[in-house]
């Protein structure tokens, strides 16, 4: 499909869509209820311990061996796939749905750069954003092309000695290492191989993580004698899209526990060697 198909698609999709119905109307509601809650949820957990300055961007490219980038192509994703879904519960067609789930993604992730902007210890990042689009153009272009989701990004996380060593900055407690910690999370993407001998609810997975951050960048951290580096996995995951039940509730609790990855046997690959975890989380 060329840009002036794919251009006209999209105005077409939203030519045809309902969004004055009492149902999308209700979605988007529901969807500024639960934006609020993650924005205030995140500003207590990221900026509570801050000043707040003037806005400003700031280049964080080369922090975190890039783990965050991931973070937010995964949120993205994510957010524009259940935003999609929830609209086609609100009775638009598939395209519009698509679309319109799509720029709800957007919106919706990208807008934590505004108080990221007027962060005295971050600043607004381009190259979140950037993440933020391509997770957004990956989910979009999946739908258009297959009709469904082939590759699925997924999460896991476990908690690590480096949280400790930096409470403030990389979590105290679980729940703020969970969003904190770079070091504890992997980001996955889950597929099938069709020439494999697999049913089709078990996916290969291959994942990328970090370690031995205790600060943003290599240089600082080799500073205080930490080694960051990059760490590469392959696995097996469940499909969990592929599981259907009588009950609507269930399927869509199994659709929101597909972005998690299921612990299981697993191969690491990184400067340090190759190993292998009976389990990993």
């Amino acid at each position: 499909m060329g840009i002036k198909e794919l251009i006209s698609t999209f105005v077409q999709s939203f030519s045809r869509a309902r969004l004055n119905s009492p149902r999308v109307k209700g979605v988007l509601l529901f969807s500024a209820g639960i934006y609020t809650l993650i924005i205030v949820s995140l500003g207590y957990a990221w900026y509570s311990r801050q000043w707040v300055s003037g806005f400003h961007f700031f280049n964080d490219a080369a922090e975190w061996k890039q783990m965050d980038k991931f973070a937010h192509f995964f949120w993205a994703f994510q957010v524009s796939a259940l935003a999609t879904r929830l609209m086609s519960w609100a009775h638009l067609d598939e395209k519009a749905a698509a679309h319109v789930g799509t720029i709800l993604g957007f919106l919706f992730v990208s807008s934590i750069e505004i108080p990221d902007g007027f962060s005295e210890r971050y600043g607004a990042s381009l190259f979140d954003v950037l993440a933020n689009t391509l997770g957004c153009v990956a989910f979009l272009l999946q739908r258009i092309l297959w009709k469904r989701i082939n590759i699925w990004p997924k999460f896991s996380f476990h908690a690590t000695s480096f949280a400790p060593l930096r409470p403030a900055m990389l979590g105290d407690g679980f729940l703020e290492e969970l969003l904190k910690d770079y070091n504890g999370q992997t980001f996955w993407y889950c597929f099938q191989i069709k020439k494999l001998p697999l049913p089709h609810w078990l996916t290969l997975a291959v994942g990328v993580g970090a370690e031995g951050m205790v600060y943003g960048r290599d240089e600082e951290n080799g500073l205080m004698n930490f080694s960051p580096h990059r760490k590469y996995f392959l696995s097996f995951d469940l499909n969990l899209s592929h599981v259907k039940t009588s009950s609507k509730l269930l399927n869509s609790a199994l659709y929101i526990l597909n972005i998690i990855k299921i612990p299981a046997p697993t191969l690491e690959f990184s400067s340090q060697g190759i190993k292998f975890h009976p389990i990993y989380f």
